[in-house]
């Protein structure tokens, strides 16, 4: 009986876990979906990993923050996403701008931008992505 009753306990334990952490994960997610909807609200080019190239570029990007990128002498602001959409939203810094009136009125908590004193060394024009404008 008291063997029964500590499987029964420890089932109770697992599926509350489980409900637990199926929350917290559609949190995320819904969290996710509200900085892709600002994006592009925004402004921000969306920009889908569909080619071996671009899967390996994104994901050798700061993922869920931004990062100021050169690309044909002009300043771009990218934020990647490699585990939800595959994909990076590229904009400029109007659009970045926007996008940051549009998370203040929201009070959402503020996207962390990787660096934002410097723009990357590296030129992306030759990056795998098309055109970002």
């Amino acid at each position: 009986m008291k063997k029964r009753r500590g499987w029964l306990n420890a089932a109770v334990i697992l599926v509350v876990l489980g409900v637990v952490l199926a929350g917290c994960a559609a949190l995320q997610k819904s969290e996710v979906t509200d900085v892709e909807g600002l994006l592009t609200k925004a402004g921000f080019r969306k920009q889908v990993a569909d080619t071996p190239g671009r899967v390996a570029h994104l994901n050798a990007l700061p993922q869920g923050k931004f990062s100021r990128h050169r690309r044909h002498g002009k300043v771009y602001y990218v934020y990647a996403d490699a585990t939800n959409c595959r994909c990076l939203y590229s904009g400029d810094a109007t659009n970045y701008q926007h996008y940051q009136d549009l998370e203040s009125q929201q009070n959402l908590g503020p996207i962390q931008m990787m660096r934002p004193d410097i723009v990357t060394g590296e030129d992306w024009s030759q990056a795998p992505w098309g055109p970002f404008n």
